[in-house]
């Protein structure tokens, strides 16, 4: 994503924001909220637009005070079925922040609890997708912050309806031009209404070029005319709408045509637990399958997860990733807190990410000016700052994360699979297409009982086991070996009030322990993967990895104290998760096997092929309590069918589970 500005406001009679930049009102002097139901709400039919439909998408370019997703919202309250969901994605160039935003909203008191929940909600400004959940996950708020022409590009989805919103088109022509007629009929469904409060003749000639109707009508208040349409192109690609378009065609995912009433999550851990639990919210029978004892036995089940961002240039598909997957965490993880009341972190105690040398240091400044990040979230500070945040002695300037933490692992798995249907002690042996009325089904086979459970869509979770399977045996997963090591505070390390990372890392003491390490080792066959014994000689790597950051705390350890704990994680090549629809690896390496030939001009190529109603969520490393929430918030919306997907195509690209075999057929491996 490029860089984005945000919103500069002045304030007419200290109440009506004003755009500084464009010299233009957000909204009607006379009354706004009133204008924002009848020039656009109304103009698309109002609840019409979402009667006797499950889903329901409305776009818009410029998203401003949040007015027109406010005056939607409390319609669909009022008139919606509690099965049927609502997607509002919206724009927005130059974001207000939450101070702005709030004051903005002040004068409409009559959104009430609406109104307090967006402004709680909204996110902190960085570039790139942010999505918010709301009504029981039944309305979806997709914030796109950026260039719009970027942003719709990198959006996945056809909307039912268009609002219009941006400035003037006089003074904002970025928005009203031929290229982003061309990208709203590109995310259009045939017979997507438009509305906007201009009635332009250059703004009505480039819709109706790009294959919407246009009519004017009267305008609001003292406006003359505004204008409503419908999109009618001359030839519609119905085949597009049955695709999530990637940037190739094996990269191109299959629409999902009726959600599923009954589905299995294999894997207990953190990122099984997040698709239970969103799964559930929308409505889904899950039951969550683990051949362990309990849930979280893994490597989700250590003492403590350190939970904190990364401090990455802009434009790099990872740090676009990662700021996303952290950004919405956070949301999700204080939103669980308050609907389960269960207490989730340790310490909510930040983090400092010690800098090594100069040109580390030199490196990471670079990175301050283009970060994704919004600004609080983080800082660069010198050795004295960073030994006054610690409580101990640092030698070291490091990255100062405010909101990063520690999170209760157990706790977090228990409010995560709360009424949840949970099969411990069953490891599943085989899985089994099959059909029903014509739907593709799963017939999953345990070795303990001998059972059969049938579902209408299954979702591997359970890391490199996941290569178990023939459907899935391809993945590429790979297993690495980590202990983590504890040990009571001493002298120096009970003044420690936030962790420290660097070669390693240590946690402030949780329940009289601190948490240290950690090794990692890459295994090559399953046999490995049982030894899962604690032993001295990776106590001993952990203390080395301690004496490099913090050796004033190492030095006074005594070993004869450690205590541990071994697991085994699934990781890939590139440090990014396989999460998507599993795909037919016979078809792949057959209908693509011309690519290692050079033969990349071919004009066209066939989709790629999948297992219908099979998908994973593998890969995650030790990354997952950073990006699993927001990985289940995207596979969920694949799994049920949702058409507008709530990450960037690059993103859904890079963690498309193909990519590594296309890797090799291209390599003629």
């Amino acid at each position: 994503m490029t860089e984005f500005s945000t919103a500069e406001l002045e304030w007419r009679d200290n109440v009506v924001p004003v755009s500084s930049k464009y010299d233009d009102v957000y909204y009607s002097l006379s009354n706004g909220l009133a204008e924002s139901a009848f020039v656009f709400l109304n103009a698309v039919g109002g609840s019409e637009l979402w009667k006797n439909k499950q889903s329901t998408i409305i776009g818009e370019t410029g998203f401003g005070t949040g007015l027109n997703f406010l005056t939607t919202w409390k319609e669909w309250k009022k008139t919606s079925r509690p099965d049927q969901h609502l997607t509002f994605v919206s724009v927005e160039g130059f974001p207000l922040s939450r101070t702005q935003l709030q004051k903005s909203l002040k004068p409409w008191d009559e959104l009430g609890e609406n109104r307090d929940a967006l402004i709680k909600a909204y996110p902190d400004l960085s570039p790139g997708f942010h999505t918010l959940e709301f009504e029981r996950d039944n309305v979806t708020l997709i914030l796109l912050f950026g260039d719009v022409k970027e942003v719709l590009t990198c959006f996945s989805g056809q909307a039912d309806a268009w609002f219009l919103d941006g400035f003037a088109p006089k003074k904002n022509p970025d928005m009203w031009n031929a290229e982003v007629y061309e990208l709203l009929a590109a995310k259009s469904k045939s017979g997507a209404k438009l509305a906007s409060f201009t009635a332009a003749g250059h703004v009505r000639r480039g819709l109706e070029d790009a294959g919407f109707k246009i009519e004017r009508c009267k305008g609001y208040a003292f406006k003359r005319e505004r204008i409503v349409g419908v999109f009618s192109p001359d030839k519609f690609d119905e085949d597009k709408r049955r695709f999530y378009p990637g940037s190739l065609p094996w990269f191109d995912i299959p629409i999902v045509q009726r959600k599923p009433k009954k589905v299995a999550v294999v894997g207990a851990g953190i990122v099984g637990n997040c698709l239970a639990y969103s799964l559930s919210r929308s409505g889904v029978d899950v039951t969550l399958i683990d051949k362990a004892s309990s849930i979280a036995e893994g490597a989700s089940g250590n003492p403590a997860a350190v939970f904190e961002p990364k401090l990455m240039r802009n434009g790099t598909v990872l740090g676009q990733y990662l700021a996303s997957c952290y950004l919405y965490a956070l949301r999700f993880y204080r939103k669980l807190e308050e609907q389960t009341g269960q207490e989730i972190w340790h310490h909510q105690c930040g983090s400092l990410d010690l800098i090594g040398d100069d040109k580390e240091l030199q490196r990471r400044q670079s990175f301050v000016a283009s970060n994704v990040l919004p600004q609080d979230h983080f800082s660069i500070v010198d050795a004295s700052r960073a030994s006054e945040i610690a409580g101990i002695n640092l030698i070291s300037p490091g990255v100062w994360y405010p909101y990063a933490g520690c999170l209760n692992t157990t706790a977090l798995a228990m409010a995560l699979t709360r009424g949840i249907d949970v099969r411990l002690n069953c490891e599943v042996t085989l899985l089994e297409p099959f059909t029903d009325q014509g739907q593709r089904k799963w017939k999953l086979s345990m070795s303990e009982s001998g059972e059969a459970l049938e579902f209408d869509s299954v979702v591997l979770a359970n890391a490199f086991n996941v290569r178990n399977f023939v459907q899935s045996e391809s993945l590429s997963v790979i297993m690495n070996r980590g202990q983590v090591s504890t040990c009571p505070p001493n002298k120096v390390s009970a003044n420690l009030k936030t962790i420290v990372n660097g070669s390693g890392y240590i946690t402030p003491a949780i329940k009289g322990q601190h948490v240290f390490g950690a090794t990692f080792e890459r295994l090559y066959c399953y046999d490995e993967a049982k030894d899962k014994s604690v032993t001295a000689e990776r106590h001993d790597h952990n203390l080395s990895l301690l004496n490099e950051i913090v050796p004033d705390i190492s030095e006074k350890i005594n070993p004869v104290d450690l205590g541990g704990r071994t697991s085994v994680r699934g990781t890939t090549f590139d440090r990014l998760p396989l999460v998507g629809s599993v795909y037919q690896e016979q078809q792949y390496s057959h209908d693509y096997a011309g690519l290692k030939n050079g033969q990349k001009s071919k004009p066209s190529w066939p989709r790629g092929e999948y297992y219908e109603n099979l998908f994973c969520a593998v890969g995650f490393g030790s990354r997952g309590f950073l990006t699993a929430p927001l990985m289940a918030n995207y596979l969920v919306k694949l799994i049920c069918g949702f058409d507008a997907l709530p990450i960037s195509t690059d993103i859904r690209d890079a963690i498309h589970p193909a990519r590594f075999l296309m890797r090799d057929i291209k390599k003629g491996l």
